[in-house]
């Protein structure tokens, strides 16, 4: 709501003219205000605030607010708390980490102070990262809150193949009714809209709507608007207007709560430098983290010993994926394609087979030791500082070692 922030310090400023003294000392600093379209929300922290502010507040804030033709809802956050308790992705179950705590304080931000500060709230970062987990923590804080009708929340493919189509009619329908009586529009995976004309077309009048109507806008995306490509200038700047917050591939040590988190049992049975050692080859982010808990979970018995795959099968792999051909990588070609290619193939060969270092140098052009240490540290090297390149090896790995 436009205006919003004034208002709530009008309402606040007029309730403590009202209550005792003695009650409005305490009971003000406790009390959070949330506008939204068509009322004001009320937020208290527990029950006795609550009924307090029942009895003492919520006829004059409802007399203040009827000529701005608000309505006022009452709430207790620890309903809201206990509502959600069982739901997976809340922020009380967001694993943190030395990457993610400015996305995760701006995202509690905006739950605070919808529509206030952070307008677009725009989370970046690799796939894996917890964008969509952050995104649909904050739909559901909203929706305990206020109700299923508050929030509309939107994946860039589905919007790319209807929501655009629905929304370029300019008719009224089902869509246009949840967006105007939305608290917050949650878009997430913005990527899909990459040289898609109408649907950046219908997100930039939908954006500049939702400001308009100070309904707070999530988005999520694998980059900062201003890298964004394929995207028109005028819908990037929107993007720009309010706080753009990266979030970083998670740390293996977070990695490896989550995976103990998810695979229960069967991870303490193991030995855990063993699991480290599968978490830091298998899971680079969180999707590959749940994916090996649910093998590990489900009884499978997940490796990464020497001697699990052939070099034939990893030149095989690695060809496809670089669409090379495997005697390009195992000949003496130098193209920075195949060079990495090749690094990626005795880092794998390493790690996955019992060959030595001068035996794997032999099948790749019959190169020697000290040179394949250094392709194999490149690689390592790349890895570590590189999330995709990381993902990427992780894959590799698991399509070796499971299309056998």
């Amino acid at each position: 709501m436009a205006g919003g922030d004034a208002l709530t310090d009008q309402v606040q400023q007029m309730l403590a003219t009202v209550l005792p003294p003695e009650l409005g000392e305490v009971l003000l600093p406790a009390l959070r205000w949330r506008p939204v379209p068509g009322r004001m929300i009320a937020v208290l922290p527990n029950h006795v605030w609550r009924d307090l502010f029942v009895e003492h507040g919520l006829d004059a804030a409802r007399t203040f607010l009827r000529p701005h033709e608000l309505a006022v809802h009452v709430i207790c956050r620890l309903d809201a708390e206990v509502e959600a308790r069982d739901d997976v992705k809340r922020f009380a179950s967001f694993l943190q980490d030395p990457g993610n705590q400015l996305a995760l304080a701006a995202s509690r931000r905006v739950v605070e102070a919808p529509g206030l500060e952070h307008n677009p709230l725009f989370l970046h970062g690799p796939p894996g990262c917890g964008k969509t987990h952050l995104l649909t923590a904050i739909a559901g804080e909203f929706r305990a809150m206020l109700g299923d009708h508050a929030v509309l929340e939107l994946s860039g493919p589905h919007f790319v193949a209807q929501e655009a189509q629905q929304l370029a009619e300019r008719g009224h329908n089902e869509l246009r009714q949840r967006l105007e009586q939305a608290a917050i529009v949650c878009l997430d995976d913005i990527d899909a809209l990459a040289n898609r004309a109408l649907a950046q077309e219908e997100l930039f009048h939908l954006i500049n709507a939702c400001l308009e109507r100070g309904q707070q806008l999530a988005i999520a995306g694998q980059l900062p608007p201003r890298k964004l490509v394929g995207f028109e200038d005028r819908l990037v700047t929107r993007l720009m207007w309010g706080l753009a917050v990266p979030i970083e591939q998670p740390q293996m040590e977070t990695r490896l709560v989550l995976v103990r988190q998810l695979a229960g049992d069967a991870a303490e049975a193991m030995d855990q430098d063993e699991l480290a050692k599968l978490v830091d080859t298998l899971a680079p982010d969180m999707h590959q983290s749940v994916m090996l808990a649910e093998r590990l979970r489900e009884g499978e018995h997940v490796t990464t010993g020497s001697g699990m795959a052939s070099f034939d099968r990893i030149l095989e792999t690695v060809a496809k994926r670089y669409e090379l051909r495997p005697g390009d990588i195992a000949g003496k070609r130098r193209l920075r394609q195949v060079a990495w290619a090749r690094q990626v193939a005795l880092l794998l060969g390493r790690r996955l087979t019992a060959h030595s270092l001068e035996a794997l140098g032999g099948m790749v052009g019959g190169r020697d030791h000290s040179t394949v240490l250094y392709s194999i540290r490149q690689a390592e090297e790349r890895a570590k500082t590189d999330p995709e390149v990381a993902r990427e090896l992780a894959e590799l790995t698991q399509t070796i070692l499971t299309e056998r």
